[in-house]
């Protein structure tokens, strides 16, 4: 049984001293169809039996009307085509085939368009063209391409809109698990926050045909992937991996008694959710199934059904239904061990957790703990007003709408000293401290004072912070960088010049990303601080514990750090 005080701090830092050389290569893809055979949609329909939007994705480029080979609106204002890709890829160009029989000039005034919205409230590209196809307009996007799921067509004037085939050209990007170590860190306001624990030691991706591919530790589910294709989206816990299929059924890999067996062998599930050692996914009914290590929450989830959302800490779960009333099962926060019992009143929005307890949220900004009172299950304020609570493994930090800080918890790992005063916008996490922002840009961090609680940059103008498990690193509008917190974990080495747009992490280590898509590491070398790519290009970057893997617009990937655990780049059929 996992037990909160097992991964004290002390004993994690400590715990590798082996050498580690870093090792990395590249491994590429190449542009296809993206389009082709998707699912495409147009404003109106001139024949209800031929000419519809498909025809424009079944890959014949032959602009005949008489060959049904054509799309074809009705004459109107604005008439539109486009093309749902399935996912946001990575596009290089935009073939359009125009009709080739006749009436070729109608497509002489016409906007093409990128988003990942489907009604293109935002666009990642747009442009008119006033020229028509003969027979064919060749659109080269910038050497990076443009990210979006959706294409279309659009004319500005009145007329129909006829084409022939339109081919997007680009690279069916890898989907790497929906929660990998950094975003953990920093996207959810603490790690415990988000839905799904980072894989420790392995990385898990969809390819474009919907096979996935694992490399690192097989003990975390570096092998044994399943095999087929249609799958959607990878889940992660700290050591196995589950992946969810188009019809909602479930594969599982990794170890077999943390969470990389027993998983539900029938479908319908929507999403998968993750202690450390455990899964439990949510069906379209608000039903729950759960597995994994039973003290963990793989088992004891509820029976009914109407559940909305569920949340978790280390060792438990907790399901909320649309009335705001609360299941807990597991561990520490689920059964009430550590002397604090789950609420059992309604009206609770959201649900926050750290390795031991949870903290929930109503609509009046009320705050109600549960837990274990050592991880903040005990000591919550007792005032309302609070928008967003933020946690360290051991402490909560609740914001108020005024920007003022409440903290509760372990006093050693951020539980006290919260800053005075309002005028706080975001609270950003490390394993055991806080650092909060303020509007102008000024930060205040409090916690264990070595690993990131004291040390903060005393000047102002910093527009976003970024945290490891031991350090934290602050971004300016100029891309430049300051770190504090462990020194070898990253708190100190950063680099020195600018131009930095977005900061990535493993446990000890950070890499910082430039807009020319140029990388720089720094941090504990068992942990990626050394041996980053020198080229660039690179356009996101994700990790495990102890490994990076950066992704090219290309659809190359490059990874390094410990090779055991990731840090080794596979070898990824096209």
């Amino acid at each position: 049984m996992y037990t909160p005080h097992t991964g004290k701090f002390f004993n994690r830092v400590l715990l590798v001293i082996a050498f580690f050389t870093a090792l990395f290569t590249t491994v590429h893809a190449t542009n296809i169809n993206l389009a082709l055979g998707k699912s495409a949609t147009q404003s109106s329909i001139y024949n209800t039996t031929l000419y519809h939007a498909s025809q424009a994705v079944n890959g014949n480029t032959q602009g005949i009307w008489y060959n049904n080979s054509i799309t074809h609106t009705q004459k109107e204002q604005g008439a539109w085509w486009q093309v749902d890709l399935g996912s946001e890829k990575n596009i290089h160009q935009i073939i359009i085939h125009n009709r080739t029989d006749c009436c070729a000039d109608r497509l002489s005034n016409y906007q093409v368009s990128i988003s990942n919205k489907v009604d293109f409230s935002t666009h990642t590209y747009q442009q008119d063209f006033h020229g028509v196809p003969n027979p064919k307009k060749t659109i080269k996007l910038s050497t990076q391409g443009k990210r979006g799921r959706y294409v279309k067509i659009q004319l500005l004037d009145n007329n129909y809109l006829s084409l022939a085939e339109v081919q997007v050209m680009g690279v069916d990007l890898l989907r790497f698990s929906e929660v990998d170590f950094s975003s953990a860190y920093n996207d959810f306001g603490g790690n415990n926050n988000a839905f799904n624990g980072f894989n420790s030691g392995a990385f898990a991706a969809i390819k474009g045909n919907g096979s996935i591919i694992a490399w690192g530790d097989s003990k975390h589910g570096g092998t044994g992937a399943p095999a087929g294709s249609d799958y959607t989206k990878i889940y992660s816990n700290k050591h196995a991996f589950a992946a969810l299929k188009a019809n909602g059924s479930i594969a599982a890999w990794g170890n077999s008694n943390l969470g990389g067996a027993g998983a539900p062998t029938d479908s319908g599930y929507t999403k998968i959710y993750s202690t450390d050692a455990a899964f439990a996914a949510l069906k379209t009914d608000g039903s729950i199934t759960a597995w994994g290590d039973s003290n963990s929450g793989g088992a004891s989830a509820p029976t009914d059904s109407g559940y909305t959302k569920i949340y978790s800490n280390r060792y438990a779960f907790s399901a909320l239904k649309a009335d705001g009333s609360i299941t807990a099962w597991a561990g520490w926060g689920g059964l009430g061990l550590g002397g604090i019992a789950p609420t059992d009143d309604s009206g609770y929005t959201k649900i926050y957790s750290t390795d031991a307890a949870f903290a929930a949220l109503k609509t009046d900004g009320v705050i109600t703990a549960w837990g274990h009172s050592d991880f903040g299950g005990a000591g919550a304020p007792i005032d309302g007003g609070y928008i967003k609570i933020y946690s360290t493994g051991y402490a909560f930090a609740a914001l108020k709408a005024d920007g003022s800080i409440t903290a509760w918890g372990d006093s050693n790992w951020g539980g006290t000293g919260a800053p005075t005063g309002g005028d706080y916008i975001k609270v950003h996490s490390a394993w055991c401290a806080f650092a909060a922002l303020k509007a102008d840009g000024s930060i205040a961090a409090w916690g264990h004072s070595m690993y990131g609680g004291a040390g903060a940059p005393t000047d102002s103008g910093y527009t976003k912070i970024y945290s490891n498990a031991l350090a934290f690193t602050a971004l300016k509008a100029d891309g430049s960088i300051t770190a504090w917190g462990g020194s070898i974990y990253g708190g100190s080495g950063e680099p020195t010049d600018s131009g930095y747009i977005k900061i990535y992490s493993t446990d000890s280590a950070f890499a910082a990303l430039k807009a020319d898509g140029s990388i720089t590491a720094w941090g504990d070398s068992k942990y990626g601080g050394t041996g980053a790519p020198i080229d660039n290009g690179y356009i996101k970057i994700y990790s495990t514990k102890y490994a990076f893997v950066a992704l090219k617009a290309d659809g190359s990937i490059t990874a390094w750090g410990r090779s055991g655990k990731g840090g080794t780049t596979p070898t990824i059929s096209n």
